[in-house]
């Protein structure tokens, strides 16, 4: 049987942490005065049903065509006219829903806590197929050429027919006994799919039949306990180019030649939340609520912002010139990307935001843990 670390950890330094000793949490800091440089304007913000109580349950949005779907925990899976927040449709699934939400090739994907991939009409919500797989999903799934890739919390990965959620491939490998509780989703590469592990790998695995090409350890355990050899690849991998970008909990964050699989640079870093870039530099937050920027090409500091320490910070979002990152009592801080000061706060309401945030052409859109999802653009004062 598998064991998960408890979710608590996420929140609180473990570092040192010895058998029978204490954790102590990461007091929050506090918010810091600045002057704006710009305001924040609300377009519009609705209720999505009822509130997600777990943190670590990311129910994340996903826009296309100017419409936003998304789903609450309890099942009801909704759309949304993006420039208006207008319904256009919802459905209820009467599950409990972890893993959401994906889309793409007609079909909005949504996983559940007891392993099930649900696939839905995108145009009017009618319920098209479900699928077992080997546990809960966590994230959301990802889909390419006719095929639904869904990672479940087991670390095994799943290939589904678009079509009718047939399994046309499974890929399983051995993880360890003790991991974060959280898998990031996976992404397609032309015909390819990239997969972080708990074992704090990445597995680059081919697209039409499930087969390993290669993979790359981001890190590697080290540490006097299983605490502190924990090393989850639990942030979504980000491609740009030929680089793939990959990070890990108390390990690296690394960018690998895709052609190749040479290692570019290494930088040590530890996150499970995940990642955002412009056309230069990638923006993560860290285990300790700092937001930091690092050069694309050469792995190189740009700037930390350290004054949210301890605000469990959800994954950055760059947008329009701007690093957007929601914190555990809902204010969203936007920073400048030349230099990390701040440039604008908006506190958005429902709880803490820890799903990442969605950008849209100029629009943001942010859904809190109480259920609200808000559509946000960030304007001169």
């Amino acid at each position: 049987m598998k064991y998960f670390l408890i979710v608590f950890l996420l929140a609180v330094s473990i570092g040192g942490c010895a058998s029978g000793s204490k954790v102590k949490r990461e007091p929050p800091a506090p918010l810091v005065n600045f002057s704006a440089d710009k305001q924040v304007k609300e377009l519009w913000s609705t209720s999505i049903g009822a509130g997600g109580k777990k943190n670590d349950v990311k129910l994340i949005p996903y826009l296309n065509n100017n419409v936003v779907y998304i789903s609450d925990p309890q099942g009801r899976v909704s759309a949304f006219a993006a420039d208006s927040g207008r319904r256009l449709w919802e459905t209820e699934l009467g599950v409990t829903v972890t893993g959401a939400t994906g889309g793409g090739e007609g079909i909005v994907v949504v996983g559940t806590k007891k392993g099930q991939v649900i696939a839905l009409d995108m145009a009017n919500g009618k319920r098209l197929w479900s699928q077992n797989v080997s546990s809960e999903i966590l994230a959301p799934a990802t889909i390419g050429s006719g095929i639904v890739v869904t990672q479940s919390i087991d670390g095994s990965l799943f290939g589904l027919s678009v079509a009718d959620g047939k399994r046309r491939w499974v890929y399983n490998r051995s993880e360890p006994a003790l991991s974060l509780r959280g898998t990031g989703a996976p992404v397609i590469v032309d015909q390819y799919v990239l997969a972080g592990f708990a074992s704090g790998k990445i597995a680059v695995i081919r697209l039409r039949d499930g087969l390993l090409v290669w993979e790359f350890a981001v890190s590697l355990p080290r540490g006097r306990n299983e605490i502190e050899r924990l090393v989850d690849v639990d942030v979504t991998p980000l491609v740009i180019g030929d680089t793939l970008y990959a990070a890990g909990y108390q390990g690296k964050i690394v960018a690998v030649n895709l052609r190749s699989g040479r290692l570019l640079w290494s930088r040590d870093v530890s996150t499970y939340s995940g990642m955002s870039a412009d056309l230069t530099n990638i923006y993560l937050s860290d285990d300790k609520g700092h937001i930091i920027a690092l050069n694309q090409r050469t792995g190189s500091s740009v700037w930390k912002q350290d004054k949210l320490h301890g605000r469990n910070l959800n994954a950055p979002t760059y947008h329009n010139g701007y690093v957007a990152v929601g914190d555990y009592e809902g204010y969203v801080h936007w920073l400048s990307r030349e230099d990390g000061r701040f440039v604008a706060r908006r506190h958005v309401g429902g709880g803490a935001i820890r799903a990442q945030a969605v950008a849209g052409s100029d629009v943001l859109y942010v859904a809190s843990q109480g259920g609200t999802l808000s559509a946000l653009r960030i304007v001169d004062k």
